[in-house]
Protein backbone atom coordinates (compact mmCIF):
# COMPACT_ATOMS: atom_id res chain seq x y z
CA UNK A 1 0.00 0.00 0.00
CA UNK A 2 1.40 3.44 -1.09
CA UNK A 3 2.01 6.05 1.79
CA UNK A 4 0.19 8.48 -0.54
CA UNK A 5 -3.05 8.25 -2.37
CA UNK A 6 -2.19 7.19 -6.20
CA UNK A 7 -5.45 8.65 -8.04
CA UNK A 8 -3.69 8.90 -11.84
CA UNK A 9 -1.51 7.12 -14.10
CA UNK A 10 1.03 7.21 -16.34
CA UNK A 11 1.11 5.18 -19.56
CA UNK A 12 5.09 4.21 -20.03
CA UNK A 13 6.08 3.81 -23.83
CA UNK A 14 9.60 1.79 -24.20
CA UNK A 15 11.78 1.63 -26.83
CA UNK A 16 13.22 -1.60 -27.61
CA UNK A 17 16.71 -2.57 -28.41
CA UNK A 18 15.74 -3.67 -31.92
CA UNK A 19 15.73 -1.62 -34.65
CA UNK A 20 13.77 -1.46 -37.97
CA UNK A 21 14.88 -1.40 -41.53
CA UNK A 22 15.18 2.40 -41.31
CA UNK A 23 17.33 1.96 -37.93
CA UNK A 24 14.40 3.22 -35.55
CA UNK A 25 14.19 1.56 -32.56
CA UNK A 26 11.12 -1.01 -32.37
CA UNK A 27 8.35 0.40 -29.43
CA UNK A 28 7.53 -2.36 -26.69
CA UNK A 29 3.72 -2.43 -25.83
CA UNK A 30 3.32 0.63 -23.57
CA UNK A 31 2.21 0.12 -19.70
CA UNK A 32 0.99 2.01 -17.26
CA UNK A 33 1.23 3.03 -14.17
CA UNK A 34 -0.50 3.92 -10.85
CA UNK A 35 1.38 7.43 -9.47
CA UNK A 36 0.55 10.86 -8.06
CA UNK A 37 1.60 13.81 -10.62
CA UNK A 38 2.49 16.97 -9.21
CA UNK A 39 2.63 19.77 -12.38
CA UNK A 40 3.91 23.33 -11.61
CA UNK A 41 5.73 26.31 -13.77
CA UNK A 42 7.61 29.51 -13.31
CA UNK A 43 8.75 32.32 -14.93
CA UNK A 44 13.16 32.62 -15.96
CA UNK A 45 13.76 35.87 -16.37
CA UNK A 46 16.92 36.39 -18.92
CA UNK A 47 18.83 40.15 -16.99
CA UNK A 48 21.77 41.46 -18.38
CA UNK A 49 22.80 44.75 -16.69
CA UNK A 50 19.87 44.71 -14.85
CA UNK A 51 17.68 45.02 -17.35
CA UNK A 52 15.08 42.28 -18.05
CA UNK A 53 16.12 41.15 -21.64
CA UNK A 54 13.32 38.18 -21.54
CA UNK A 55 10.95 35.65 -19.84
CA UNK A 56 9.99 32.24 -20.43
CA UNK A 57 7.95 29.74 -18.98
CA UNK A 58 9.02 26.67 -17.44
CA UNK A 59 6.84 23.77 -16.86
CA UNK A 60 7.47 20.91 -15.00
CA UNK A 61 5.62 17.86 -13.28
CA UNK A 62 6.68 15.92 -10.66
CA UNK A 63 4.96 11.92 -10.88
CA UNK A 64 5.46 10.24 -7.91
CA UNK A 65 5.28 5.89 -8.27
CA UNK A 66 4.78 3.29 -5.24
CA UNK A 67 8.35 1.36 -4.13
CA UNK A 68 11.06 1.20 -6.88
CA UNK A 69 9.63 1.75 -10.44
CA UNK A 70 11.21 0.27 -13.63
CA UNK A 71 11.39 3.69 -15.40
CA UNK A 72 14.50 4.59 -17.72
CA UNK A 73 15.71 7.89 -19.12
CA UNK A 74 15.06 6.55 -22.58
CA UNK A 75 11.54 5.89 -21.49
CA UNK A 76 8.51 8.04 -23.07
CA UNK A 77 5.86 9.46 -20.10
CA UNK A 78 2.42 10.13 -20.90
CA UNK A 79 -0.33 10.97 -18.40
CA UNK A 80 -3.71 13.79 -19.10
CA UNK A 81 -4.18 16.24 -16.36
CA UNK A 82 -7.59 17.54 -15.10
CA UNK A 83 -7.94 20.03 -18.35
CA UNK A 84 -7.99 17.07 -20.59
CA UNK A 85 -4.72 18.14 -21.69
CA UNK A 86 -2.19 15.26 -22.51
CA UNK A 87 1.72 15.77 -21.97
CA UNK A 88 4.24 13.46 -23.39
CA UNK A 89 8.34 13.69 -22.06
CA UNK A 90 10.84 12.14 -21.36
CA UNK A 91 12.27 12.13 -17.60
CA UNK A 92 14.98 14.62 -16.63
CA UNK A 93 15.49 13.32 -13.30
CA UNK A 94 14.78 9.62 -11.73
CA UNK A 95 15.10 9.74 -7.62
CA UNK A 96 14.32 6.44 -5.34
CA UNK A 97 13.31 7.69 -2.12
CA UNK A 98 13.91 5.14 1.08
CA UNK A 99 13.28 4.62 4.55
CA UNK A 100 15.84 4.63 7.48
CA UNK A 101 16.32 0.99 6.58
CA UNK A 102 17.35 1.25 2.82
CA UNK A 103 14.38 0.04 1.60
CA UNK A 104 12.59 1.49 -1.34
CA UNK A 105 9.03 3.60 -0.89
CA UNK A 106 9.04 6.06 -3.88
CA UNK A 107 10.20 6.61 -6.95
CA UNK A 108 10.00 10.40 -8.04
CA UNK A 109 10.07 11.56 -11.58
CA UNK A 110 10.90 15.11 -12.70
CA UNK A 111 9.34 15.67 -16.42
Amino acid sequence: MAIIPMRQTVTVTRASDDIDVWGNPVDVEPFEIKCRIDEGSTIANSRSSGVVKSEEVVATARILVDKLADIRYTDTLAFTNELGETIERKPKEINVKRQVSGKPILTEVIV
